[in-house]
């Protein structure tokens, strides 16, 4: 049976790197079975290579990026013919220090009988669109520039590169998790409920019922915010409240007082959009205008 990991909110991930590298392979040169004791992310840049990852079979060319946790077995080896070049990175999710600890006092060696196990599946919670899962291989453009970034700064060891190897880490783990979200947005649960979801985006202002949003789907109201609340992690009206307060957070950067962003906003209580505000965010929208001035 596959294992999930839920990693946490993206908002409050700390990741840490904790090895990175770009090497040239000979060919057939193989790493494991083995496991190891934190995750990784391999970028192929040029070549080929096979992966065994559990019961998965992959074969790697050129732009093809995996990923794969601890305690999942799996055994890379380049190609006879084409070897891989590759770009390499060992990481925490969530970590309080960003200081590198290096993998290689717990890599361990494994069976070839283990890779009947499958690896772990990650998840990571992202507001408005709950669980996302990290695909094992997806293929993103311009990824080679980011892993790049990542292995000069960890080989450079320069002033601060701890953090600004978490930043840049960071990054990395956003366009990852943007690109699952960007499937998610195409897929065929959330083509269903597309028509509410462009209505509540186009017009947040509107007190939407779920009957309505239901009604421009084609479906029953109970069967709608079901499915809507499987497919986005929220309930059509709670995804009205974060769609309203995304939008007022860019109307009061834009100097608005707090009450026309209300009213804009199809509120009839400036008391009630401070709280769905500050349920949101931590801020009223007064101290979130103020911060933003400060900073």
């Amino acid at each position: 049976m596959q294992s999930h990991v839920h990693v946490g909110p993206l908002s409050a991930l700390r990741p840490t790197v904790n090895f990175a590298n770009r090497m040239s392979t000979s060919p057939r040169q193989e790493w494991g079975p083995r496991i190891i004791p934190d995750c990784q992310l391999l970028y192929v840049i040029s070549g080929q290579a096979e992966l065994a990852l559990g019961p998965e079979r992959f074969l790697l060319t050129a732009g093809d990026c995996v990923f794969y946790g601890s305690g999942s077995p799996h055994r890379l080896m380049s190609s006879e013919s084409d070897p891989f070049m590759f770009a390499s990175i060992h990481f925490n999710w969530d970590r309080e220090s960003p200081e590198p600890v290096h993998p290689v006092p717990g890599i361990v060696n494994c069976r070839f009988e283990d890779l009947s196990t499958p690896a772990a599946a990650y998840f990571v919670q992202v507001n408005e669109y709950g669980d996302i899962a990290i695909p094992h291989r997806f293929a993103i453009p311009n990824l080679e520039g980011l892993f790049m970034q990542v292995v000069r700064e960890y080989r450079l060891e320069e002033i601060g590169y701890a953090s600004t190897l978490r930043a840049l880490l960071t990054q990395l783990l956003v366009v990852i998790v943007r690109h699952q979200i960007s499937g998610l947005q195409t897929s065929a649960d959330r083509r269903k409920i597309a028509p509410a979801l462009e209505a509540i985006r186009k017009h947040p202002y509107i007190s939407w019922k779920t009957e309505e949003l239901a009604g421009m789907c084609g479906y029953h109201p109970t069967y709608f915010a079901a499915l809507f609340r499987e497919t986005v992690g929220h309930s059509p009206k709670h995804y009205l409240v974060l769609e309203r307060i995304r939008k007022a957070k860019q109307l009061l950067l834009e100097a608005e007082t707090v009450e026309e962003v209300a009213e804009k906003l199809g509120y009839t209580s400036i008391h009630y959009f401070s709280r769905n505000f500050k349920s949101v965010t931590g801020l009223t929208p007064s101290e979130f205008r103020q911060q933003s001035v400060e900073l």
